[in-house]
């Protein structure tokens, strides 16, 4: 008995075998094997996902609200976060005049502040050129280091933005005073 187990056991594993090694019978010439059929599905999903999935909003050409917004809120999260890098990504530094002494104002203001809490909220937005313009109630709450108590700022800021190679970003802020 266990050898005719046996016996069925091999016939059974080895007829799997050549018919797994037996080409299909499309007559294609560029004949696949099942597991590159499945690599090649994969694939094809991977290229039909990229092409339905939603559009990123800071790469879109035209600017919108919701663009604004997109770029707002990496000046906020960058804030919130306590992360300069993620606040300053929002900036173009090539196109915005007085960058550099821009970003030694934000350095000051992330070792001054412990912690930072941002509401916004765009009351307008247009179009100038190839410039998107808005106008932004601005409110932020900064928690000192030193401890005491918190410290408020409110006020409406102008930012100007621009499309550039990494998406939309902000070339221009007035007044320039509200991150001192």
């Amino acid at each position: 008995m266990r050898k005719m187990f046996a016996v069925l056991l091999v016939l059974g594993l080895a007829s799997t075998a050549s018919f797994a090694r037996q080409p299909s019978s499309s007559g294609d010439s560029g004949q696949q094997n099942s597991s590159d059929k499945v690599q090649t599905d994969k694939q094809d999903k991977k290229k039909n996902d990229k092409k339905n999935a939603p559009k990123d909003e800071l790469n879109t050409d035209v600017f919108s609200q919701a663009v604004a917004n997109d770029v707002l809120g990496q000046v906020r999260d960058g804030l919130e976060g306590h992360s300069q890098r993620l606040m300053l990504g929002a900036f173009d530094q090539d196109k915005m005049d007085g960058y550099l002494s821009f970003e030694d104002q934000i350095a000051a203001l992330f070792a001054r502040y412990d912690s930072f809490r941002v509401h916004y909220s765009i009351s307008n937005s247009a179009i100038e050129g190839s410039k998107g313009v808005v106008l932004v109630d601005w409110q932020m709450e900064e928690i000192p280091k030193a401890g005491g108590s918190p410290q408020r700022r409110n006020g409406q800021i102008k930012f100007e933005m621009e499309r550039t190679k990494k998406g939309w970003k902000i070339v221009d802020f007035n007044p320039r005073g509200i991150f001192s």
